[in-house]
């Protein structure tokens, strides 16, 4: 039997970013400890996808957190995931964030308010 998995906490630094502006995406990977009864670190590679399209991978380090950086040249809404293909001891997971990439314009008009 596998043990449970994942993505936890994943957020963005900046949800409406203008274009070109770099953001970054951070989070953990994590599995279940039936025995403990508690989210434990998991270290091993996950990769950031983008409307369907993989951008980058990365290893977790010690304590399952991650970190990748991104900016787009195309505005508006993103789907950003983190996936976890998972291993023989791992179900595979993943987590999911919505971003809107704006113009400056939209960014001033926003500033306004």
């Amino acid at each position: 039997m596998k043990n449970r998995t994942r993505i936890a906490g994943l957020h963005v630094d900046n949800s409406k970013p203008v274009r070109g502006e770099e953001i970054k995406i951070a989070g953990y990977l994590q599995w279940y400890d039936e025995k403990a009864k508690r989210w434990e670190p998991l270290r091993d590679w996950v990769k950031l996808v983008i409307d369907g399209f993989e951008i980058a991978r990365t290893l977790t380090k010690h304590d399952g957190s991650f970190e990748f950086k991104y900016s787009s040249s195309l505005t508006g809404k993103k789907k950003i995931e983190v996936r976890y293909a998972g291993k023989e001891k791992y179900e595979p997971c993943r987590g999911e964030i919505t971003v809107e990439v704006i113009t400056e314009e939209e960014r001033k008009k926003v500033e306004r308010l």
